[in-house]
């Protein structure tokens, strides 16, 4: 930990901890007209793959041991820079592909929804980012894991099913080093964490696209195509406009995970990381 913060006349520790949880990344590609309105406001241009489409991501967790207490949480994001980049190669894992191999891409966390009004508070007035509350429900039995994300009125945020991986499936370990090399997979097992940026959007708590360095491990992790058996549903109205279509699913168990503070970009991020 390094220091303190007061939300709503709550001293929390910063920087934000997980110590334990299962998270699901299911990644695929968006409308590239609707990412562009929906980054109208921010200083962002959304990072596009070769086919003309934005790549996108949810985040469905299920943190249960974390510096602000057990919760879940539903993360809705853009890929983006902040100046055009060249579309990359369009494939399943493209996302990974930012992830590993394009510095200048970030995630944004548009839209979050948690399952503890502490949590909410802690993201909204510290982190600046659109949180909200959501009485989550995520489940795991019979093989799969099963979610759903109502927002505060009961509304459909989004719910799914997705099938548990036991093992990594050898295809998609072939087709993950086609797309990133091998170069940057021998990288990626080498490194102790896997670091990420994260910007949030404008709001009146920042007036600028704050940039925050995040970094996670797990135990074990499974990384396969998305497929008929998994299941996803995006009610919310903004999302929905989206048109996300899942092409990967990403289970990681036992994950720990620190989110830094926000700052502009630039400033105290780490060095660049070699691409292939």
């Amino acid at each position: 930990m390094d220091g303190h913060v007061n939300v709503a006349g709550e001293v929390l520790a910063t920087p934000y901890h997980v110590y334990d949880g299962t998270m699901l990344l299911i990644g695929g590609t968006a409308s590239a007209e609707a990412a562009r309105e929906l980054l109208s406001g921010e200083d962002l241009t959304p990072v596009l793959d070769d086919e003309g489409r934005a790549l996108a991501a949810m985040w469905v967790c299920d943190f249960t041991d974390a510096s602000l207490g057990p919760h879940h949480e539903l993360q809705i994001s853009l890929f983006a820079a902040f100046r055009p980049i060249p579309p990359l190669e369009a494939g399943p894992f493209a996302v990974l592909h930012a992830f590993a191999s394009v510095p200048e891409a970030m995630m944004v966390c548009h839209g979050l929804w948690n399952s503890s009004h502490r949590v909410v508070r802690y993201n909204s007035e510290h982190l600046c980012l659109n949180a909200a509350f959501s009485a989550s429900e995520i489940r795991q039995g019979h093989g799969q894991i099963a979610f759903h994300f109502p927002d505060a009125g009961g509304n459909l945020v989004a719910e799914g099913t997705i099938r548990i991986a036991r093992r990594q499936p050898a295809s998609a370990a072939w087709q993950l080093m086609r797309h990133l090399g091998v170069k940057t997979m021998v990288r990626l097992a080498r490194s102790p964490y896997i670091h990420v940026a994260v910007a949030n959007t404008r709001s009146g708590r920042s007036r600028q696209n704050l940039v925050a360095s995040t970094y996670s491990r797990g135990a074990k992790q499974v990384t396969r195509r998305f497929a008929p058996g998994d299941r996803l549903t995006i009610g919310h109205p903004v999302y929905a406009s989206l048109g996300l279509r899942p092409h990967f699913v990403q289970q990681t168990e036992r994950v720990e995970f620190v989110y830094l503070r926000p700052q502009p970009w630039g400033e105290g991020q780490p060095p660049a990381l070699p691409s292939t």
